[in-house]
């Protein structure tokens, strides 16, 4: 990689490190700090005093590692919002009658039975507090006024909920997705429980609301369809929450979904339509200086009419960088911007590492700075057809390797069409985001012809038609792949390691590149093998029970009243992440054998008084009307786990019992799944 700055590679692994080992580590501050004075000191007598140099020294590269591995360490500590002593978990308990001032920060996409948002605690009991907590508002049909907008301030006296933990394995795990956003807590309103206060001064994101309220209700007159107007939300204003479940699900299975989601795409087509309109202003310094300041200004204006949403900052701060390094007229300057860019991203907020869409944004910007040169090095048209066309090939590629590992990883399920829909949906969206900030300019003045409105309409119709048609090609999309953590890193290996051998091919890159395509089936069989451990679950679901268990052979048992109870999502999260051979069916019964432990269901009918029976764990399902003291003194060692199918009265006075007599109590509604080894 001739050009890159292996120092930033260098400083940036070691802050990566730092970010990810820091809750395995879990090292106080007091900890880290010491750790990092000891490497520092280190460090600048090895480079100072001794003159090496850490680029090129491994004892002094390593100890520059270790100083921003320690770096890292400090900064999850120090931006973890717990650490403030005013925060709502620190004033206040889970369930308590609480008096709240809140601030909407942020509106969210709704749910079928209620409007979502996220807010900020001000005051808690009338005392000051800090803290970001999720707000669900009851839909209904009688209180239309009480829509929340960013920047609305809102009172009530309510109660601070926890957020609801996975209720089986491999679910999306929102809790802890929250947690990275440095929210712990929900809470759960209807229309006329809260006093809403409009906002005396607007914030940068609140004006932006405003802007966006503006031009949508300046957009009414026009007749729009209720699609077209979704895709117009998502590509031009960064909102999706107009966005209907099937058409998603569509622009998913095209492989096309990242359009909706305003991020690096477009901000990059943005900076790319900004630089041929500039175009005419030549090369020289100056011109260059200008024209890099007014593509920095239009990108920041962009994210502004967004919202300011974290993956629009993102990518907005990543091509700022971009355009600063081209600037700069130096060989990989953009690589090198943008692995800038991201270390100090990561540097200012580290839980950033754990966002999906940071992580796909960089890689795949990342891999079209890196590939794309080296692909069209290879053949270059001179058909300027030819020539567009394939660029799009290319750049499609890059991108599509780029995120290839990480899209497997996440959502188990490759596109085959990617390619066909990209060549098509790629130059579309150059066209309609032209074309809307066109449609937004003329709204605002008052000055939008009816013909550009219908014509935008029918663009984005015909788009849609393309997508769906795509979409149903299912045979070409392959779902369920099961992807670990160790392939992802093993996959992104073998891309690079094949990178560097297209640059060049000597006897090192080779063995490289296939020790690596050696390591990639190897850590499979693994994977396997690690598989075959035998593991059985407690699911949480409302009302219903069901059990989960894999054999040794992989076969995947459902325990179930009724094969309806359960749901087909449970199953496929199974097939993504585990390899599963077979899946069967069967009813509950009353002992379950897993391993070396005794597991006993005990249902309404409370059975339990059998004779020689000595269970490891017991599951209460169904509600049984039973005394608790007296199953306890039966089998004192049993651990006690109660699932969704319980009255929550129930569970509460259970767990009470089993607090009281130290007794281990699991309550699915609560801490979710449970898992026995």
């Amino acid at each position: 990689m001739k050009g890159i700055n292996s120092t930033l590679i260098l400083l940036l692994l070691g802050l990566l490190s730092g970010i990810l080992l820091a809750p395995a580590f879990n090292l106080s501050l007091i900890t880290s700090l010491i750790s990092f004075g000891v490497i520092l000191v280190l460090f600048s007598t090895n480079h100072f005093i001794l003159k090496r140099n850490f680029s090129k020294n491994l004892i002094s590269s390593i100890l520059a590692f270790s100083v921003f591995v320690c770096i890292g360490l400090i900064e999850v500590d120090l931006t973890n919002p717990l650490r403030d002593n005013k925060h709502y978990l620190k004033q206040t308990a889970y369930n308590a009658e609480t008096r709240l001032k809140l601030i909407v920060s942020e509106v969210l996409k709704p749910g079928f039975y209620d409007a979502k948002f996220i807010a900020q605690i001000h005051e808690a009991n009338k005392e000051q507090t800090t803290g970001k907590i999720i707000v669900n508002v009851l839909k209904d049909s009688l209180y239309p006024e009480t829509q929340l907008e960013i920047d609305d301030i809102i009172y009530v006296k309510t109660q601070l909920l926890q957020i609801t933990p996975p209720g089986a394995p491999y679910q999306f795990n929102y809790k802890e997705y929250l947690k990275n956003r440095g929210i712990y807590a929900q809470v759960n309103l209807k229309p006329f429980e809260f006093l809403k206060i409009n906002p005396i001064k607007h914030s940068a994101k609140g004006l932006a609301s405003l802007l966006r309220n503006q031009i949508n209700k300046r957009l009414e007159q026009y007749d729009f369809s209720t699609n077209s107007k979704a895709i117009f939300n998502a590509l031009l204003l960064g909102q999706r929450q107009d966005l209907s479940n099937e058409l998603k699900a569509d622009y998913i299975h095209a492989g096309v979904i990242h359009i909706l989601a305003v991020s690096g795409l477009h901000v990059g087509i943005l900076m790319l339509i900004l630089q041929f309109i500039l175009r005419p202003l030549g090369n020289y310094r100056s011109s260059r200086i200008i024209r890099t300041a007014v593509i920095i200004a239009g990108i920041w204006c962009f994210a502004f009419v967004t919202g300011f949403s974290p993956s629009v900052l993102r990518a907005a701060t990543m091509f700022t960088f971009v355009q600063l390094g081209l600037l700069l007229n130096q060989r990989q300057a953009g690589l090198n911007a943008l692995i800038t860019s991201a270390f100090i991203l990561l540097l200012i907020q580290p839980q950033l590492i754990y966002e999906v869409g940071f992580q796909l944004s960089y890689a795949a910007v990342f891999f079209i700075m890196w590939l794309y040169p080296k692909f069209n090095a290879f053949w270059e048209p001179k058909n300027k057809i030819v020539k567009y066309y394939w660029q799009l090939i290319l750049v499609s590629t890059a991108a599509q390797l780029g995120v290839l590992p990480l899209s497997l990883y996440y959502f188990h399920q490759f596109p085959g069409m990617f390619l066909v829909a990209n060549l098509v949906v790629l130059p579309a969206i150059g066209c309609l985001l032209l074309y809307g900030l066109l449609i937004i300019l003329l709204s605002t003045l008052n000055l939008l012809p009816l013909f550009l409105a219908t014509g935008f309409d029918i663009v984005i119709i015909w788009l849609n038609r393309f997508i769906s048609f795509i979409a149903e090609i299912d045979f070409l999309l392959l779902k369920n792949i099961y992807f670990s953590a160790v392939l992802v890193v093993l996959t992104y290996l073998v891309i690079i390691s094949a990178g560097i051998l297209f640059d060049k091919v000597t006897f090192k890159r080779t063995i490289l590149f296939l020790s690596t395509m050696i390591a990639l089936p190897v850590a499979l069989i693994g994977s396997v093998k690690l598989q075959d451990k035998p593991e059985f679950y407690v699911n949480h679901r409302y009302q219903k029970t069901i059990f989960t268990q894999k054999t040794p052979t992989r076969t995947l048992f459902f325990y179930s009243a009724e094969v309806e109870d359960i749901p087909p999502g449970f199953i496929e999260n199974f097939k993504e992440n585990q390899l599963i051979t077979e899946v069967k069916n069967d009813s509950l019964g009353s002992i379950f054998t897993h391993s070396k432990n005794t597991i006993l269901r005990i249902d309404s009918l409370s059975i339990y008084n059998i004779e020689g029976l000595n269970p490891d764990y017991i599951l209460l399902t169904q509600s049984p009307k039973l005394n608790l003291n007296r199953l306890l003194s039966r089998y004192p060692n049993a651990k006690i786990i109660a699932d969704g199918s319980n009255y929550k009265s129930y569970v509460d006075r259970w767990k009470l019992t089993c607090e009281q007599q130290k007794i281990p109590f699991h309550n699915t509604y609560e801490k979710g799944f449970y898992k026995i080894e």
